[in-house]
């Protein structure tokens, strides 16, 4: 891990020098980023700071200072883990352990997660992976991770008491802030909603269609241009529009999003432009961005309005003559093909090229098989502590994913959700279900050919078809363990051990 011993020692000595100098966290949680890109061998490095809230932020990737705000809900993957127990945690099985859904959604292979702490006190986490299977990590690399922190507890120290600091500041600010908000609403009318300042939540997702969709999504956002995001409903438009805001140079200001299908059309131009009693959305997000939902209800009043907008970055107030000035990035969403609402007379063309300067296709739950597992095993553990988490059975898993899933993402979180509370145990099975998925795999019976075909060969490794077999015999016989390990010709034990190692978890049988 290490050229040699002085070396070492002479590099642990600058680190603790250089985050003694400085009380940028940034640079702070970056040097300690580089110095283990440098001494442990792994693919990727990144380094989290923990927040007052409990959330957790992206500060620093392979070495470099993060260029946009990722935010972590409290609880979420492996930063979540740590920040709860306090403790190091490594698994070269990412994909079979709930510690690390997040993470397996993201393709990592196997990771070390390490805390940055103080007398107990967690401020952030560092968490060294690996893209394949080259490399695994061992107690040993564990045992050097937490000497480093060791070594560097006193600017450790020192940054803990800093962001303590820190954080008291922007409470006082923040309540300061809200008094004055308070304030300017009650003589101006206006309610201003909490969200028009947002994080950047991450999207799950490893299919090949997401991963080409994420990255143009990421090649359009500083280039403040029109986005167009059209798909199904549920699946993830305002998610990509957050994504497009977060990552420009608008971050900092308000992100705005409106839907043209819960207001009746006076409602919507007063929401959109104001009134002379308060300001519309385009006022209120002057330098962020507007998120317009279902474009394809807009009424053709407010197309013109808005194109007018466009054209002049002018608008009239509702009901007025009197114009505001705002400087707004648009980015638009429908269920359906604008174009083809253009072909019918019922959407002005030219205000469609205006919000489409770049389209961008957001695929249905069903056609990203790939994620229907990392989100499932997403929504089954999120914000849950690590004792009462669950695991779905092979039986469950085969259904979700054959599952035609016409309410695409928000669907399958309900039906997960469900699945959680049903499950008395550790194990969701296929009956806890809804009755309709656990339907969806019945096929009607198709008479065989009297011509057998040879059945296609298939590389497997033999640790790959002891698993297959073993949770076959599980299913079958019920989920019975004893029977289980009577059938198969070894002990209890041993079957729970192999089943530990798979990450699964078993109640044991009395």
């Amino acid at each position: 891990m290490t050229t040699s011993a002085t070396n070492q020692n002479a590099a642990l000595e600058t680190l603790s020098s250089v985050l003694f100098l400085s009380l940028d966290e940034a640079h702070f949680f970056n040097s300690i980023n580089k110095f283990f890109m440098q001494n442990m061998k792994c693919h990727k490095v990144q380094t989290f700071k923990l927040l007052d809230n409990g959330q957790a932020q992206l500060m620093s990737e392979d070495g470099m200072i993060a260029t946009h705000s990722l935010i972590l809900d409290k609880g979420v993957g492996a930063v979540g883990y740590i920040a709860r127990t306090k403790k190091g945690y490594f698994s070269n099985s990412v994909d079979r352990d709930p510690v690390f859904t997040r993470e397996a959604a993201l393709g990592i292979k196997a990771e070390l997660s390490l805390p940055i702490s103080v007398d107990g006190v967690v401020i952030g986490s560092i968490h060294c992976q690996m893209n394949d299977n080259s490399r695994e990590f061992e107690r040993s690399d564990m045992t050097f991770g937490m000497s480093i922190m060791n070594e560097i507890k006193a600017p450790i120290q020192n940054m803990k008491m800093y962001l303590a600091a820190k954080n008291l500041n922007e409470t006082l600010l923040r309540t300061i802030e809200l008094k004055e908000k308070e304030l300017q609403e009650s003589r101006s009318g206006l309610k201003l909603q909490d969200t028009f300042r947002i994080i950047e939540k991450e999207i799950i997702g490893r299919s090949q269609s997401m991963k080409d969709l994420l990255a143009l999504v990421d090649r359009i956002c500083d280039k403040d241009i029109s986005a167009f995001i059209m798909g199904e409903a549920a699946t993830g438009k305002e998610m990509i529009a957050r994504r497009i805001h977060c990552r420009s140079h608008r971050r900092d200001r308000a992100f705005v999003a409106i839907d043209c299908s819960t207001m009746n059309e006076k409602q919507l131009e007063i929401e959109i432009f104001g009134d002379d009693s308060r300001m519309g959305m385009l006022e209120a997000a002057n330098y962020g961005s507007l998120f317009i939902n279902s474009t394809e209800m807009m009424p053709a009043s407010i197309q013109n309005k808005l194109m007018q907008y466009v054209t002049s970055k002018m608008g009239i107030k509702a009901g007025s003559q009197s114009f505001f000035k705002s400087d707004v990035r648009l980015i638009s969403a429908s269920t359906k093909d604008l174009m083809d609402l253009v072909r019918d007379n019922k959407f002005r063309e030219d205000l469609y090229f205006a919000l489409s300067t770049v389209v961008l296709k957001a695929p249905a739950l069903r056609e990203r098989k790939e994620d229907i597992e990392v989100l499932a095993n997403f929504f089954l553990n999120q914000n849950k502590a690590k004792e009462v988490q669950k695991s779905f059975s092979p039986s469950a898993i085969k259904s979700l994913t054959e599952y035609n899933w016409s309410g695409n993402v928000r669907e399958l979180q309900n039906v997960v959700e469900r699945a959680f509370i049903l499950a008395e145990g550790t194990i969701i099975e296929k009956l806890h279900l809804d009755q309709n998925i656990q339907n969806a795999e019945v096929q009607p019976v198709v008479e065989k050919s009297v011509q057998v075909k040879s059945q296609e060969f298939v590389l497997v490794t033999l640790e790959e078809l002891e698993r297959n077999h073993i949770m076959s015999t599980l299913e079958n016989l019920g989920g019975n363990k004893t029977k289980t390990a009577k059938v198969l010709g070894i002990t209890v034990k041993t079957l729970y051990n192999k089943l530990h190692s798979y990450g699964i978890e078993f109640d044991k049988e009395a």
